[in-house]
């Protein structure tokens, strides 16, 4: 009670004298109640754990890109470099390489040799085999280039591969990659398709990345209540992770 007094207080000051903040403090409100309101939405469940405590002291680059929508934020590509660094990732498999932002941020921290797998729709298909309700990302599937922000100097370390992830066949990759990052169609069915193909392809002891679970993708959010893994979430972030035991 003690805190909600000083909350109604708060909006009271807030309200007289900056009223156009209002709109603010209470969409921010507004938006945290959904997500805690809905259990499908609600990440809280899932534990948290900083960059640090996965892999202390890792050090890993940056490539930076000004506006690029629908994509991954520098904190989470810090993220994906400090878990590969985890599993001294050479080799690493993405479902989802749109613009080839989180590609590019693979690559730059994979050894010289090493090599990212990176798959997406091939850009004749507009749609794939399984349900995808977003309008936003039906758009996205459906644009062309693909991986186009990919500088060429990486491109000799990635792997391009265009197929619906629904039918891909992983029988030539199994048990054969250190990490898995699974940021296709977020749709129930394709997080659950992507899941379960990308652990075909994990080693034991690799791990398994999601993006977006957050509270506006709650079929992320539930797939990953439902899946029985031992799944974790980056401090700040929206990502995700899942070891291979």
């Amino acid at each position: 009670m003690k805190k909600l007094t000083g909350f109604l207080r708060r909006l009271w000051v807030i309200g007289m004298r900056r009223p156009r903040d209002l709109r603010h403090v209470l969409g921010v409100a507004n938006a945290t109640a959904a997500a805690i309101e809905d259990p499908a939405a609600d990440v809280r469940g899932f534990t948290e754990r900083s960059l640090e405590e996965i892999a202390p002291g890792t050090r890993f680059t940056f490539q930076m890109f000004d506006g690029v929508q629908a994509s991954i934020t520098l904190l989470e590509g810090a993220a994906l470099a400090v878990l590969m660094a985890r599993v001294q990732a050479r080799r690493v498999f993405e479902f989802g390489t749109y613009r080839g932002v989180s590609t590019t941020q693979i690559a730059l921290n994979l050894p010289p040799d090493g090599r990212v797998f990176t798959l997406d729709l091939p850009e004749e298909l507009e749609a794939g085999a399984l349900r995808v309700d977003k309008p936003t990302e039906r758009q996205i599937a459906a644009e062309s280039g693909k991986g186009a922000l990919i500088p060429d100097d990486l491109r000799s370390r990635v792997m391009f591969l265009q197929a619906d992830s629904a039918v891909f066949d992983t029988a030539p990759y199994r048990e054969s990659m250190d990490l898995v990052f699974v940021d296709g169609a977020h749709s129930y069915e394709y997080v659950s398709n992507d899941t379960r193909k990308g652990i075909e392809m994990l080693r034991r002891g690799g791990v398994i990345a999601w993006h977006d679970c957050a509270p506006n993708h709650r079929d992320v959010v539930r797939f990953l209540q439902q899946s029985g893994l031992d799944v974790q979430l980056v401090h700040g972030t929206a990502l995700a992770f899942a070891f291979r035991h």
